[in-house]
């Protein structure tokens, strides 16, 4: 059978019109060399926002015809097609190995979606995949985990995933194991086995790492390893694998986005070879490029024992490599970015961790028109170094801040002046964004009257009292009657002690720390001396006192 017309059947038998083009090689394919390279650097937003209006199969099934051509390639040269039986039941079995491991993959697809609640919100793949696509497939699996279940979770949620440890699904035929770490990055291994009747036997396994926090350089990477293997039911000398790593880096900016323009890096390696008894051959096959689309290339080298591709084909073979290195690119991108996630990983705040702080630290219950000095200080939850980058402030409620908007760079000061009026609210909000991601923080201020509800003591000594405000003098009153005058500011001061009570007179003194949280509330401790005066003398001893402090919109007593 002549090259053209074994194509033509190819084409026609797996339902992949585009997997050869026109049905006769043109006069220039005989000598027509390899493509140079990618025509650009990667996928446009046009490509990845067709891609989400249409779902991951239009481009899956673009995707298979290069991976279905090579697998029979690899068939007919190692023997295995004439092992089966001929042309006619090779493609029949290809194809059906292709719809076992299609089989596997949705059954995994509807399992890992019930792992975690909402974890995949792609649509379905309704048709046989084999090789880099099979990888393509499962990696929309991981990446719509990632950004649409875990960029959700807090940090202890997350952590709790991390520490249960892998998660595994599985069955006679094959396995599906997901582990994240503690960033939110995942990494997942899909195995399948396939036996069909027609006396093909397959086994995939892929292998799929996605970054979820970009590394000080701005790099996010996802990376994608697919083993096929391939034999002949009863024949152990005869058989084949297809190989493929593909690697994305993309880079994000100092304002946390995605790099258009230099902003990635791609490789794709496929190596495919078999046995046919002593004879092992081998044909290797490189695409990429670097930033910018620099240094592109794309070329077939490392033969051994055999070339891959008819001559006749060997243009329209170039063109298909061409075509399902771009296709992976749009999927390692979408991979990254999510599906309807509102943004990457980065950009949810797992990665930076924004530490705001306020002088004085009190917030709660301040004075009106309460003067702060505000630091905010983004830095990479990953190994704790300052992000660099810039800070946005946003007031709402209160009465100043300076500087009022626009981005400072980080770390970041500013000057706020509180409230105006007693029982008011403020808050500022905060974001910092990076190459290393986005950090986010509030802080909330209010007057609220200056109320606050103090309760404990110790032995005799018990009050339960609303005071205002604490940074002056007020008095802690006992149920007995017994008073404790404090003086001081908002950390702390000095009292002394007065009042009668079962017939003795109380005095004494000490000193009192006064420590509140962001939320106003705390401890108040007074470590003293406590003295009774009875007709039959002066008792003294220390004291110990601790009160609870919460804030309450109550009149003072």
């Amino acid at each position: 059978m002549r090259p053209a017309t074994r194509q033509c059947m190819l084409a026609l038998a797996i339902a992949a019109a585009t997997l050869l083009g026109a049905c006769s090689p043109s006069a220039d394919a005989l000598t027509a060399a390899p493509a140079a390279g990618p025509a650009g650097p990667g996928p446009t937003q046009a490509d990845i926002d067709r891609f989400i209006a249409e779902g991951p199969e239009p481009t899956l099934r673009k995707m298979a015809p290069f991976d279905y051509l090579v697998h029979y390639r690899v068939m007919e040269t190692t023997g295995m097609v004439e092992a089966l039986g001929g042309e006619a039941r090779a493609i029949a079995a290809l194809k059906a190995l292709g719809e076992e491991y299609e089989r596997q993959l949705r059954g995994a697809e509807a399992d890992a979606a019930r792992m975690i609640p909402a974890a995949f919100d792609g649509t379905g793949i309704d048709s046989g995949f084999i090789g880099m696509t099979v990888g393509a497939g499962g990696g929309l699996i991981a990446g719509g985990m990632m950004n649409s279940a875990v960029s959700r979770m807090s940090d202890k949620q997350l952590g709790e995933l991390v520490k249960a440890g892998p998660m595994q699904l599985g069955g006679k035929d094959g396995s599906f194991v997901m582990q994240f770490d503690e960033s939110g990055a995942v990494d997942q291994t899909i195995e399948f086995d396939g036996k069909v009747s027609e006396g093909l036997t397959g086994k995939v396994k892929v292998k799929i790492h996605i970054d979820a926090c970009p590394d000080p350089t701005g790099m996010l990477t996802v990376t994608m390893a697919v083993d096929s293997q391939m034999g002949v039911d009863g024949k152990p000398g005869v058989g084949g694998f297809v190989r493929s790593e593909f690697k994305l880096e993309r880079f994000l900016d100092d304002d946390a986005r995605l790099i258009d323009k230099d902003g990635s890096t791609a490789e794709m390696t496929m190596t495919a070879g078999g046995n046919q008894g002593d004879r092992s051959q081998s044909f290797e096959a490189r695409m990429g490029y670097g930033r910018g689309g620099a240094d592109g290339h794309g070329d077939y080298s490392n033969e051994r024992g055999f070339s891959i591709f008819h001559m006749d084909e060997a243009r329209h073979a170039a063109s298909l490599t061409e075509q399902s290195f771009l296709y992976q690119n749009l999927v390692a991108e979408v991979m990254l970015r999510g599906i309807g996630s509102g943004g990457g990983p980065w950009e949810s705040g797992r990665c930076v961790k924004l530490k705001v702080t306020s002088d004085p630290g009190k917030r709660r219950g301040i004075r009106p028109n309460t003067a702060f000095d505000l630091e905010a200080m983004p830095r990479a939850k990953s190994d704790g170094t300052p992000t660099g980058g810039t800070v946005t402030a946003t007031l709402d409620g209160g009465a100043s801040l300076q500087p009022e908007s626009g981005k400072v760079p980080a770390d970041a000061t500013y000057g706020y002046a509180g409230p105006a009026q007693k029982k008011e609210k403020a808050s500022i909000a905060f974001e910092a964004r990076s190459k290393r991601g986005v950090g986010r923080a509030t802080l909330d201020f209010d007057t609220g009257g200056g109320a606050y509800r103090i309760k404990g003591g110790q032995n005799d000594f018990f009050a339960n009292v609303v005071v205002c405000p604490l940074a002056g003098p007020f008095d802690i009153k006992s149920t007995a009657g017994i008073v404790m005058h404090m003086s001081g500011g908002e950390d702390g001061g000095s009292w002394t002690m007065s009042g009668k009570a079962a017939g003795a007179t109380w005095s004494g003194g000490g000193s009192y720390t006064l420590k509140l949280g962001e939320d106003g509330s705390g401890w108040l401790e007074a470590p003293g001396t406590s003295t009774i005066g009875v007709p039959g003398g002066r008792f003294s001893d220390s004291v110990e006192p601790v009160f609870s402090v919460t804030p309450v919109d109550e009149a003072c007593e």
